[in-house]
């Protein structure tokens, strides 16, 4: 794993399992849901950087919606923080809401770390779920303690799983797609 020198929320266990996770996929093309400041971005880019045709969508609205630290935008210093991965890294800034509507491929792995509320996450699973490429790997974060992120998993996800695993604050699961 590559040492990533950003800011972020996940701790070093949630960021060395997301690291493996991501590499262990063998697709092309990956999405995370809540960029930030582009740590996890970056570990999902290295995980997959040996493979010429991957591609990570980053999708956010880098305005801090909901961050604890307040509103304010942090798209530049995402773009910065990116930077040694801006041929993999492909930014897609609004809500996930809006960019599902145009987004034509399928994929292979995704992580969800936006909007943690009920509505915000089944509404992200619901639009995205259907893009998803048989056996795809999705990941949660935060799931120890938002409630919205624990109830849609148990209702909308885990009817779903091949194989599954978990850490305090961050689950994974290999979706089933008939």
């Amino acid at each position: 794993m590559v040492d990533i020198n950003i800011f972020t929320h996940l701790t070093e266990q949630e960021k060395e399992k997301l690291f493996l996770l991501a590499k262990e996929v063998k697709g092309n093309v990956y999405v995370e849901i809540g960029s930030y400041l582009g740590a996890s971005s970056c570990l999902i880019a290295h995980a997959i950087k040996d493979n010429s045709q991957s591609k990570l969508y980053c999708i956010d609205t880098w305005n801090n919606d909901g961050m604890t630290e307040g509103k304010r935008d942090t798209f530049d210093i995402f773009l910065n923080n990116i930077e040694p991965y801006r041929n993999i890294i492909k930014p897609k800034r609004g809500w996930s809401y809006e960019i599902v509507r145009n987004f034509n491929e399928n994929i292979d792995f995704i992580f969800f770390d936006g909007d943690h509320s009920y509505n915000g996450v089944k509404k992200d699973v619901l639009d995205w779920f259907p893009k998803l490429n048989k056996n795809s790997l999705v990941v949660f974060h935060d799931i120890g303690w938002a409630e919205g992120v624990q109830q849609v998993v148990e209702e909308n996800v885990k009817p779903l799983v091949v194989k599954d695993g978990h850490l305090p604050n961050l689950y994974w699961a290999y979706i089933r797609k008939d």
